[in-house]
């Protein structure tokens, strides 16, 4: 019987039995290639988002959108006056002071946490019982001097 079964039933061929794995390798294959190219348009995208468009520009305005320069190489275009350069520097500092003082911030609470709040002082010590021991009650029990705990 045992000869007839697997007469009836050949084995699996080995190249069958790898067929699952080739498959699971092709898929991750084109996942990484489908990864690499959302990648690729992505970082594209990225870098053209924030870029003003150049086609038809010049032929629209017919002059150059770059300041032109005198003889003597003097810049001869827009210069802000000393009230708006502050106005701006103040503008800058402010807006870089907010992300550095919580950076600032973070590393100063790591270094110095803070401490446990409240004006109470210490915990009372205390019997077996849970009844606060005084003064006057552990000289009366003890010698001046002692170093016993409570």
């Amino acid at each position: 019987q045992p000869a007839r079964r697997s007469a009836l039933k050949p084995d699996f061929d080995p190249v069958l039995r790898q067929a699952p794995k080739a498959m699971a390798n092709t898929r991750r294959s084109r996942s990484l290639a489908l990864a690499a190219v959302a990648l690729v348009a992505c970082s594209f995208l990225l870098a053209t988002a924030f870029v003003a468009p150049q086609l038809g520009a010049r032929s629209l305005r017919g002059e150059s959108s770059v300041a032109l320069r005198s003889a003597s190489g003097e810049y001869t275009g827009f210069v802000p006056d000393m009230q708006r350069r502050t106005l701006m520097n103040l503008l800058v500092v402010a807006i870089t002071a907010v992300p550095a003082l919580v950076v600032l911030g973070g590393y100063a609470f790591y270094f110095y946490p803070p401490l446990p709040g409240g004006g109470a002082g210490g915990v009372p010590a205390g019997d077996v019982d849970g009844t606060p021991i005084t003064l006057a009650t552990w000289m009366k029990t003890h010698k001046d001097g002692g170093r016993e705990l409570v």
